[in-house]
Parts: structure tokens; C-alpha cells; sequence
């Protein structure tokens, strides 16, 4: 038993000191590996450093080698250019009541109605009718009747086919006096004729040499409107928030905001028509917002919530030295007057107009203006053939309208007012709330105050002058801007016809003379020019002589923009929605573009 535990016990320990010799081995080979690969090699690290190093900044030297050269060849083949597309954001003061162009008058209402409409025609800069829906228009001999040729290819909105019963549907519907259009004086007795799809006829009771230019306002959708009574027309949802045109720009939306109406705006969305007939615009779409006075328009468009201003009365001082703002402009076929109602009590008396004509320094009203504005003095611009220099208002003479004054019996009180038989010399002056109007108003005031004229004036926004001055005439003496166009027909103004003031009639002095209605009758049936200047001449004479009115300035159109905006054409304009006669070329965003 001994010897088996003694053997057992030898062979153990041999294998025991077999192990051990092994783990040596593997611990020596182990060793000397470590060694072979490492320790050896460690010696070498800084060596591997700067080879690592080098290489880094050679790849470095090489990107921004590249880089260089990348951003030399953008500055050799690229340049940074105007772009289509983009919003362009408008501001305008005023308020938004209807987009139908047969009831549109409010500056923001023919805004849109002249992005969502088209026209027979439009006016090109040089005062020209081109064609728009036509392609021509044929002028009888004798002047009566008009042929007009309308576009093929022409698409509402909705994709109906536009044709000659649009044409006729429009006119007639201005002519219906229960649409209660304004445009219906211009109509009155005129008979329209579809002869086909293609073809319309427009006879007139009797010549009218400027009759081309009543076919410029927009042409509204039969197959919509048709179903629609006369009389409901003005309060149909298609006037806001579905009108169908064949323009430039279609409605996406309308957002009014809540508040006080003396602080709400408006918010009208258009998109750009992509069936639209003519040359597409390259702006993505338009948003026109209304604003009830200038210092919240001026506000947003600090804020850069807007693009541009339309309606300011004079470019803020704050503005005027920023880089990125830029003012466009062009001068306006219109004129600035202050009209004398002839219908007011104390003003029917000529005498007592006269005085206030030879009372009225327009060259120092002119002045106080914040810029160089064209001088008026006649019913005509001085660009219109018509126009006579020897035969124009009474002029600026202080010391007549005093003789004047006192010749009429209108006495000097001690509270330096004029009285006559127990009746105070007071008038009372309206005028629209734009700071430029309110300068001249402040001016008047003073001068006719020198005289003992009192002058209670009365500035209001523009809805307010819609519904008391224009359609009402509710003043004594109206201080006012009117369109006169490229056409020296001004019967609208100075018709007696047109001075009643419940039919929405433009004739704002209500003057009324026989001598005065044949010449201008006359002036507006002949096609030959010079024809045409004789015939005026009697009217020119006796609107001097009866003084319903001091014509003072022809006015400008002017927008604020700021930053990118391209494409703005700056010829003459009858109206400020002349602008957009451009809008297909306005790029308002930039890009690199290759040169």
C-alpha cells in the first residue's frame, strides 16, 4: 500500500515540474514577442508622428487649394442676379370691399380687381390702347360704331372658355342701373352687339372720340354672374371670396382681422393664374394687405412683414436714408383741385368763388410739397392737346380777392371773420386723411384765415370719403385728386349732366352751364385733333369765368420698396394700378446664376 502512494506521488511531482517548465516557455516566448513587436518598435513613434503630420497638412494645403479654386472659378462663371418666383407682399392704404371690377373704387379694391381681371384692352406707357382679351378694335367712319376682335385661346379661372357673351354681359350689366355700377354714365346708350363667338359691336347713340378708353376695365364671367339678379350683384360672394377672372393672379385667400374698423386690415392672397393667356408673371403669388393709415403700414414694413407701400402721401423721413429702400415712381395723369360746390349756399354765388381762386397761391402750395410736382391750371393737363396756356384759372392776386370780398358785402368782424347780413363767412373744407392733403389744408386755412375766412376742415379715410364726399358731395369745398387720363374728355367733371350727386356722378363742383355742356359735348363727337381744341375753347373760357374749381397739381404715383425688387416700369400713369401693367416682369428675390 506504501509503495503504491510512493510511486503515485513521484509520478505527480514529474508532471508537476513538466507544467511548470511549460508556462516558462510560453512566458519567455511571450516576453519576446512583446519585445520584438513593440518595445523594439516604440523608438520608431516619432519617426510615425511626423510622417502623419506631414501628410495631414499636405491634404490640408490640397482642400483649401480646392477650395480656393472652387470659389475662384463661382466669382468667374457666376454672378448673383434677380430670380422668378417669391411672394411679393403689398401694403396699401385703405380698405378691401369688393374685387368685381364693375364695383371696385377703393384703392385697394381696384388692386385686386386689376390682378384678378383682364380687359378689352390696357394702356401702355406711352398712353396707347393695346390690346388685352382683343386683339383690335375697327372705328366706323363716322365714329359711332367700334368693332372689336377678342383673343382666341382665352380661359376663365374655373376653365370655362371666355367669348363675345362675356363681353356683352359685362356692359349690359353696367348699363342696368339696378347693378348700380359707376361706370354706367359712361354707358348710357350705347347698344352692344355679340356678332359671333369671336366678335363684338358697341354703336353709339352719337360719336365719341374717346370711346377706346372706356374699354380698359375688367370683364366679369357670364356663365357665373348670369344666374345673379341685377340688384343682388353688389352683395354676391363672387365680389370677395370667389371671383373668377381671366388676369395674371387668382384669389387663394381672404383673412380679415378682427378689432376696432379704424385698426382692421385685410389680407388678400392671390396666386399666379398658370392658364393665364399672355406673358405668365415670374412672382409665385401676391399678398395685399389694408391698412386704415400710414403709421401701421410704416410699422409692417419696418417689421419687413411687407415689401412695399402704396398709398403714403410722402416717403417717411425715417426711410429716406436706408440703403435697401428705394422709391418708385412715375407721374400720374391726374390732377389735384380744390372743387367749390356750386350747389352750397354761399358758394352759388360766383363772385364769392372767384375771390377764393385769386385767394389760393397754388405755386406756395406746391412748394410745401416733398416734391417736384407738375403744375395744373386748367381742366385739362398741359400735356393733352387741348390744353390752352392763354386761356387758364384765375391766377394767385391777394389784393382782388380782398376788393372782391368787400365789393360782395362781406365784412371784416372783430373776431377776424367776415360777416354778411348776420352770416358768418365759414366753409367747411373735407379732404382725404393723407398727410399731403393735410399740409395743404393747414396752408389754406391759414391764408384764407389772413382774409377773414374761416375754414372748418374735416380730413376723413378713405371708406368715409366714399360714402359722404363722392357719393353725397356732403361738403362746402372738396380738396381732391381725379384721374383725367390720357384723353382730354373731362365731361364726367364738368357736364351738368353729371351733378347729381345721389348717381354717383364725378362732377364734384356740381357745375352746371349751357355754354360749358355744348362745348363739351362737341369736344368729345369730333375725331380729328384739332377739331376737337376749337370746340373746347368756349368751355375753357367759361370755366374760367365761372371758377368751380382751383386745379393745383398733377400728382405722382409712388411705392416704397425695400430690397430686391426689379422690373418696375415708370412710364406715365392714369390710375395707380397702372404699376402692375408690369408685374409679369417683377422679380423680387436673387440667386447665383451662371454668367
Amino acid at each position: 500500500m506504501s509503495l503504491i502512494d510512493r510511486k503515485t506521488k513521484l509520478k505527480a511531482r514529474r508532471l508537476i515540474r513538466k507544467q511548470k517548465r511549460l508556462a516558462e516557455s510560453v512566458s519567455e516566448q511571450a516576453d519576446e514577442e512583446l519585445n520584438r513587436l513593440f518595445f523594439r518598435r516604440f523608438g520608431r513613434l516619432q519617426v510615425v508622428k511626423r510622417f502623419v503630420a506631414v501628410w495631414t497638412v499636405l491634404v490640408l494645403l490640397l482642400g483649401l487649394g480646392a477650395l480656393w479654386q472652387v470659389r475662384g472659378m463661382d466669382s468667374f462663371y457666376l454672378t448673383t442676379a434677380p430670380i422668378d418666383g417669391g411672394v411679393y407682399r403689398e401694403g396699401i392704404i385703405g380698405t378691401f370691399t369688393n374685387a368685381n371690377p364693375l364695383f371696385a373704387t377703393t384703392s385697394v379694391d381696384t388692386s385686386v380687381s386689376k390682378l384678378i381681371f383682364s380687359g378689352l384692352f390696357k394702356m401702355s406707357p406711352s398712353g396707347q390702347i393695346v390690346g388685352d382679351l382683343a386683339e383690335k378694335i375697327d372705328v366706323g367712319e363716322r365714329g359711332i360704331t367700334y368693332t372689336v376682335t377678342l383673343r382666341d385661346g382665352v380661359y376663365w379661372q374655373d376653365g370655362q372658355k371666355f367669348n363675345a357673351d362675356d363681353v356683352v354681359f359685362t356692359y349690359k350689366t353696367i348699363q342696368n342701373p339696378a347693378s348700380r355700377s359707376p361706370l354706367r354714365s359712361n354707358w348710357q346708350g350705347v347698344k352692344i352687339e355679340k356678332t359671333d363667338d369671336k366678335t363684338v359691336v358697341f354703336t353709339l347713340p352719337s360719336p365719341l372720340s374717346s370711346f377706346s378708353y372706356s374699354l380698359v376695365n375688367g370683364i366679369v364671367p357670364q356663365h357665373i354672374l348670369g344666374v345673379v339678379e341685377a340688384e343682388d350683384l353688389r352683395s354676391s360672394n363672387f365680389n370677395t371670396v370667389k371671383p373668377v377672372g381671366t388676369g395674371q393672379f387668382q384669389l387663394k385667400a381672404l383673412e380679415v382681422s378682427r378689432g376696432e374698423l379704424d385698426s382692421r386690415q385685410e389680407r388678400i392672397a392671390l396666386v399666379r393664374n398658370e392658364g393665364y393667356f399672355g406673358k405668365k408673371p415670374g412672382l409665385d403669388s401676391v399678398v395685399i394687405r389694408s391698412y386704415r393709415n400710414e403709421d401701421s403700414m410704416v410699422k409692417d414694413f419696418d417689421g419687413q412683414i411687407i415689401k412695399s407701400m402704396v398709398g403714403l402721401s410722402s416717403v417717411p423721413d425715417t426711410l429716406e436714408d436706408q440703403e435697401l429702400v428705394t422709391l418708385q415712381q412715375a407721374p400720374l395723369n391726374s390732377t389735384v383741385m380744390i372743387f367749390l360746390n356750386n350747389s352750397s349756399k354761399l358758394l352759388q354765388d360766383k363772385k364769392l368763388r372767384q375771390a377764393l381762386l385769386y385767394a389760393t397761391d397754388s405755386d406756395s402750395i406746391r412748394k410745401i410739397l416733398s416734391y417736384n410736382a407738375i403744375a395744373s391750371d386748367s381742366p385739362f393737363l398741359k400735356s393733352q392737346f387741348a390744353y390752352s396756356p392763354d386761356t387758364v384759372q384765375l391766377p394767385y392776386d391777394i389784393a382782388k380777392a380782398t376788393a372782391t370780398l368787400d365789393e360782395l358785402g362781406w365784412v371784416m368782424g372783430p373776431d377776424g371773420i367776415r360777416a354778411k347780413d348776420g352770416v358768418p363767412l365759414s366753409l367747411r373744407l373735407v379732404s382725404q386723411s393723407l398727410s399731403e392733403y393735410a399740409s395743404i389744408t393747414q396752408k389754406l386755412q391759414s391764408d384764407w384765415s389772413a382774409l377773414g375766412i374761416r375754414i372748418e376742415a374735416i380730413l376723413q379715410p378713405e371708406a368715409d370719403i366714399q360714402v359722404n364726399a363722392l357719393a353725397r358731395h356732403d361738403y362746402d369745398i372738396f380738396l381732391y385728386g381725379i384721374s383725367v387720363g390720357y384723353d382730354p374728355d373731362v365731361f364726367a367733371y364738368w357736364h351738368s349732366s353729371q351733378a347729381d350727386p345721389n348717381s354717383s356722378s364725378l362732377n364734384l363742383s356740381e357745375y352746371k352751364n349751357s355754354v360749358s355742356d355744348i362745348a363739351l359735348e362737341a369736344g368729345r363727337t369730333r375725331l380729328d385733333r384739332d377739331l376737337r381744341k376749337v370746340k373746347y375753347q368756349p368751355f375753357l373760357e367759361q370755366w374760367r369765368e365761372d371758377a368751380p374749381a382751383k386745379a393745383l397739381y398733377q400728382p405722382r404715383f409712388f411705392m416704397v420698396t425695400r430690397g430686391t425688387f426689379i422690373g418696375f416700369e415708370n412710364g406715365y400713369m392714369s390710375s395707380a394700378t397702372d404699376r402692375y401693367r408690369s408685374i409679369a416682369d417683377w422679380k423680387v428675390r436673387n440667386a447665383d446664376v451662371i454668367k
